[in-house]
């Protein structure tokens, strides 16, 4: 009678294939800092008085977290430098309300020094 030899380690069942999800998908990909835009957001920040300033700025960033797009390093010196001189319809639509918000705090700031 011949007798069988038991290995010590078990058989491990066969791994299922992982089905890639939107939401996993999501997280392998690296977010894309948008430097320029934040630092937009914290000179509005710096300028910002009052409640309604405060809920724009959070809206901005809102918008900032979401949107893919960033601004140019040269936009974002010549809305800080110039802000009146600024041609506000050269942006993307949805930084167009934010970038126009900007100047109005510049121009209040200005006008309150």
């Amino acid at each position: 009678m011949a007798v069988k030899s038991k290995s010590r380690t078990a058989k491990k069942p066969a791994r299922s294939a992982v089905v890639s999800t939107p939401s996993s998908d999501l997280k392998s990909k690296k977010r894309k800092k948008k430097t320029n835009l934040l630092r937009l957001y914290m000179e509005m920040n710096k300028l910002s008085s009052d409640a309604v300033d405060r809920e724009v700025i959070k809206r901005f960033k809102v918008i900032i977290d979401t949107c893919e797009e960033d601004i140019t390093k040269t936009n974002l010196m010549s809305i800080l430098r110039e802000p009146k001189g600024v041609d506000v319809s050269s942006f993307d639509e949805i930084f167009q309300p934010y970038i126009k918000h900007y100047v109005f705090l510049y121009k209040r700031y200005k006008r309150s020094n």
